[in-house]
């Protein structure tokens, strides 16, 4: 910013734009403001003086520093636009940058989580299944860990291909091993949970990243199961899979009020099967061993906020919902040269019955399902008959549902079930899974979050005996 004299002894104002900082910007309504407020008030401020009497006939100097000069106006406009362009050298300083000076926004929710577990269980801090009794009387636990916080990132860049470009990631700290004695909760390890990169045209949208199973894309609101989703192994397939997505809105209808947006979808994905062939030499996975991608397919009803009105594992978002039905097709190969079709079919749903009261869940019926996140209760194979190798392929059909209510602007309060059940002629270990959670999540004043969660847990083995097991669990933290 500079003053430029001019001959008659006034001066002009001229603006020399300041570098384009990310995400921190200028408003022009700010600017525009401050220039009315240097030039407008003083002629407001006369509107609203009384008449004064007649200026005397002697010519009389102007004084150059009166609210009226053209001086004065300048002055209080420098002032103003320098201290908005200080506020603006304050926000850049604060502000994150990206190298492409593109948007960025930080997402985190950063929690520690009091447990206590009764009952043996296959993860003393995020239990999903009773382990089979034992006659070892010290079977309960209590921790505090804080490996299920999260942080994570989103670009966002209007115009690129006659689109928009949406970029994010997500990862915790729940890696390494997840049972036995170690430093896994005293020193979490990093592990990256989810990312995409989006292409969105009007009634378009690709994806390539790391995601859940396109025809099982929902998950139960907890705070005490974020490692692990809640009712994995009982009914939620979960698990982040590499794939490449395509979905296309092919029509809209009115119902009543609302309008239905239909879409149809398509997934490519990595053949995970989560189980290996008892000849394998390399320790590589059944799936890949297949040489073939799985695949996946959905129909999709949608309506209300078009980004299924923010519902995420830790909020019933503001109403609308979702109604899908997919399909899974996959290979395993068997290490005899031998391929066994692994496969699915899943129903999905999220309905707002109002913008405070939301009802979710899932189910589906298939075989070999483990890869997908603890389908057929965590079980690929059953147990091989005598002179064979590998036992028979696992099907199973489970189903998790939940209810959740906002009871108070700050409090969700939420219950559900979740079952499992594996077919008993596939000789499974385990042969039903069952597990009932309900939750409290408060938000008293951002950032802080708290949540109260207790589950209980049954699984059935073979012989018919049944493991029981108890988790409450205490959250507290805040998100970003």
């Amino acid at each position: 910013m500079a003053a430029v004299h001019l001959e008659i002894g006034e001066s002009a104002l001229i603006l020399f734009p300041a570098a384009r900082a990310s995400r921190s910007r200028v408003s022009p309504a700010l600017v525009a403001v401050a220039l009315f407020s240097a030039f407008a008030a003083p002629a407001v401020a006369r509107a609203q003086t009384p008449t004064s009497p007649p200026a005397p006939t002697a010519s009389t100097a102007p004084d150059s520093l009166s609210p009226d000069s053209l001086a004065a106006r300048l002055a209080r406009a420098e002032a103003a636009i320098a201290a908005l362009r200080q506020q603006l050298a304050t926000e850049s300083q604060s502000t994150v940058h990206t190298r492409s000076r593109l948007q960025l926004d930080l997402t985190g929710r950063i929690l520690s989580n009091f447990f206590l577990t009764l009952g043996r269980v296959n993860n003393v801090d995020v239990p999903g299944t009773a382990l089979a009794p034992s006659t070892v009387p010290e079977d309960d636990a209590f921790g505090v860990t804080v490996r299920q916080s999260r942080l994570g990132a989103i670009v966002s860049v209007d115009g690129v291909l006659g689109g928009s470009f949406i970029g994010d990631f997500e990862m915790d700290f729940f890696g390494g091993v997840q049972n036995g004695p170690g430093d896994r909760r005293l020193f979490p390890e990093p592990r990256m949970r989810t990312t995409t990169a989006r292409l969105r045209w009007p009634r378009t949208d690709v994806m390539v990243g790391i995601e859940t199973p396109l025809v099982s894309g929902l998950s139960p609101v907890s705070l005490a199961a974020s490692g692990v989703p809640l009712f994995s192994a009982a009914g939620n397939l979960w698990n982040w899979l590499g794939q490449l997505r395509l979905t296309q809105e092919v029509a809209t209808t009115a119902v009543g009020k609302s309008a239905v947006r239909w879409a149809v979808q398509g997934a490519l994905m990595t053949p995970y099967a989560a189980a290996q062939s008892p000849t394998e030499p390399d320790v590589v996975d059944a799936g890949e061993r297949s040489h073939r991608p799985a695949f996946e397919a959905r129909l999709r009803a949608r309506w209300g906020d078009s980004l299924a009105s923010g519902a995420t594992d830790a909020s019933i978002g503001d109403g609308g919902g979702e109604i899908g039905v997919g399909v899974h097709r996959g290979w395993v190969a068997d290490g005899t040269g031998q391929l066994i079709t692994s496969y699915a079919t899943a129903l999905d749903a999220r309905v707002s019955f109002a913008p405070w009261l939301e009802l979710r869940g899932e189910a589906y019926t298939g075989r070999l399902l483990r890869g997908l996140g603890g389908g057929a209760i965590g079980q690929a194979f059953g147990r091989p008959l005598t002179g064979t190798g590998l036992g028979p392929p696992i099907s199973d059909h489970a189903g998790w549902a939940q209810l959740n209510a906002r009871v108070h602007p700050t409090l969700l309060a939420g219950t559900g079930c979740g079952v499992d059940v594996a077919d008993e002629d596939d000789r499974p270990t385990r042969r039903r899974n069952g597990v009932c959670a309900g939750h409290l999540l408060w938000r008293p004043s951002e950032p802080v979050v708290v949540g109260l969660e207790y589950r209980r847990i049954a699984t059935e083995f073979d012989p018919g005996v049944t493991s029981r097991a108890q988790h409450l669990n205490l959250s507290v933290g805040f998100e970003l």
